[in-house]
């Protein structure tokens, strides 16, 4: 089951995308999942090779050989790419939130992974903690362009084409049991689990984290009203009544 899904990575990660897509567009293959357990270093190799990728996994799982090799070798996905994410970033120095104002401009986006961690840590004395058990994957394609003709800067975006589900964790272990796993590209589905990923992102923390507990990196702007209702009380003649 494992080699099926080693194929899948490796048939997306070599698949010429500017047939598809302008060659200007720069398309990229990009890979967004989550797993509990990342010991396979087949899996971890497919996924290294991509041009963008982002794997979630227990924050409960020690730091296995694989995943050093996926952290190390892998090229982080960057949040400019996820849909939702525009209002989505890193607090400032005193944990606040970024403040989204008239002259704030973007926030600054944030590399995802290519490994992240979710959830508890494990408890010493042994008592049970929730776990991130969903073994999930979106493939995708980035595209980037410099918009000069309508002024909106860089467009950058993630298209989800194909996803992965299953029964088995990623790991060596799971290449002697009998496990379930499918791909499809489904539009509806591909979408959900897309859709469910980016939420366990929001979720996540980065690799290491020593919290306890779930304690998310990344933090909702606030958008300053105020300085909104000023700005355009100052610039009343530049707009129409509407």
């Amino acid at each position: 089951m494992l080699d099926d899904l080693v194929a899948g990575l490796a048939r997306h990660g070599s698949t010429d995308w500017s047939a598809e897509y302008w060659r200007r567009l720069e398309p990229g293959a990009a890979a967004i999942g989550c797993v509990p357990w990342l010991t396979d270093h087949a899996v971890a190799e497919a996924l290294a090779s991509f041009d963008q990728c982002c794997v979630v996994v227990d924050k409960q799982q020690p730091e296995y050989a694989a995943v050093r090799r996926l952290a190390t070798e892998g090229k982080p996905l960057s949040s400019a790419y996820l849909d939702g994410f525009e209002e989505v970033a890193l607090p400032d120095e005193r944990g606040n939130p970024p403040i989204i104002h008239p002259y704030s401009g973007r926030l600054q986006p944030v590399e995802l992974g290519p490994v992240r961690v979710a959830g508890w840590q494990r408890a010493i004395d042994g008592t049970t903690r929730p776990m991130l058990h969903a073994k999930m994957l979106v493939l995708g394609v980035t595209t980037y362009y410099e918009d000069d003709e309508m002024f909106a800067g860089d467009v950058l975006k993630f298209h989800p084409k194909s996803t992965w589900m299953g029964s088995a964790n990623w790991t060596q272990a799971a290449r002697r049991h009998i496990e379930f796993g499918m791909w499809s590209d489904d539009v509806g589905l591909v979408r959900h689990n897309y859709e469910y990923l980016l939420s366990l992102l929001t979720f996540s923390e980065p690799r290491g984290a020593a919290t306890i507990g779930p304690e998310p990196e990344l933090v909702s702007a606030v958008w300053d009203d105020d300085a909104f209702r000023e700005y355009f009380a100052e610039h009343r003649d530049q707009y129409d009544d509407e």
